[in-house]
């Protein structure tokens, strides 16, 4: 057994490497490291390139905490409801990549469609100083909707541009005209008990207005509106039991609009499961057009929005009036297509 002392690493423990060691390695002042990692075109290239060799050198990860008051100016920060919802997830998706094309960080907390829950996720973005905020939906409470309007940031509601003005700019689309517009669809196809599924709708705009626009075609077309819906969670199997208890309550229905693509696909699993056909025995519509709705048998007729065009719409036009564009509309209106498929 040797008696010499262990022999040290040339490599401090991560815990305590700091900006300080990092300029002595690399023979240049704390504050040079700082600008290198903050703003790097601010320091000369020969220079730069000595303190990222000491920091790859050292493993260094410089404090994101330590920095958050100098990057607040480039973060947008956005609240989501549970991701559960693919639609949403695009939307995610193009604020994300639109941010990332401009040099933004996109800070993202989930929250829910309870008032609570949205203002306890607001209250905590807003301690990050954000550039401008992102909203999936229209803020509940009036005394959050004050407290946004104060901050002097830009906000972006990203919901139904329907039904209520919004704080600063909306992007989106009329939910009432989608659902009203594959309720008249389904009628003009000769379909007469049409009902109605979605997910839970207090405090979701978007679900509030879809049901407003189902019962309006019902009632422009004098069909009976004899309470043919039913809420479900967004689940496949959530659709699986819709479909089952609306034929068992209505079994004169002959087809059924659900509020996304989700529940429509485990609606059709159902009939497949029954031996049914579709539409043969019942029409199916969906929401949300997702990618497997072309490739389901049969292929699912629904309302295609464009989610993912609205997260990268909703970022640029925070940019844009960060960069102090005049004229910009505080409605835009992205409309929406009803895709006619095999289901119905």
């Amino acid at each position: 057994m040797s008696d010499k002392p262990p022999q040290k690493s040339g490599r401090k423990s991560l815990g305590k490497i700091g900006v300080r060691e990092i300029a002595k390695r690399a023979g240049v002042a704390p504050m040079t490291v700082s600008r290198a990692l903050s703003n790097p075109d601010s320091v000369a290239p020969a220079t730069r390139a000595r303190v990222m060799e000491a920091i790859e050198a050292a493993g260094f990860v410089p404090s994101r905490i330590a920095s958050s008051m100098k990057s607040s100016g480039r973060i947008i920060a956005t609240v989501v409801p549970p991701l559960i919802n693919s639609g949403i997830a695009e939307q995610v998706q193009g604020m994300s990549d639109e941010c990332h094309d401009n040099d933004y960080i996109l800070l993202l907390v989930q929250g829910d469609f309870t008032p609570d829950a949205e203002e306890t996720a607001i209250r905590a973005l807003q301690g990050w100083r954000p550039a401008g905020m992102i909203l999936q939906s229209f803020v509940q409470k009036e005394t959050v909707r004050e407290l946004l309007a104060a901050s002097g940031a830009p906000i972006v509601e990203i919901s139904e541009i329907k039904g209520r003005a919004p704080i600063d700019m909306l992007v989106g689309v009329s939910n009432f005209e989608t659902a009203y517009a594959m309720t008249m669809h389904l009628a003009a196809k000769g379909y007469k008990r049409i009902g109605f599924v979605s997910t839970p709708i207090h405090g979701n705009d978007r679900l509030q207005q879809r049901r407003t626009g189902y019962h309006a075609a019902l009632e422009t077309l004098r069909f009976a509106d004899d309470g043919m819906e039913i809420e479900v969670p967004i689940t496949t199997l959530g659709g699986s039991h819709a479909l089952a208890v609306l034929t068992d309550r209505h079994p004169d229905i002959d087809a059924i609009f659900f509020s996304s693509d989700t529940l429509a696909i485990g609606a059709i699993q159902e009939c497949h499961r029954r031996g049914w056909k579709v539409p043969q025995r019942i029409a199916i519509a969906g929401y949300g057009d997702m990618d497997l709705a072309s490739q389901l048998y049969p292929t699912l007729t629904t309302v295609r929005v464009q989610r993912y065009e609205m997260g990268r719409r909703a970022v640029r036009q925070l940019l844009a009036r960060l960069n102090g564009e005049a004229h910009l509309p505080n409605i835009v209106s992205l409309g929406f297509e009803i895709v006619d498929r095999e289901s119905t």
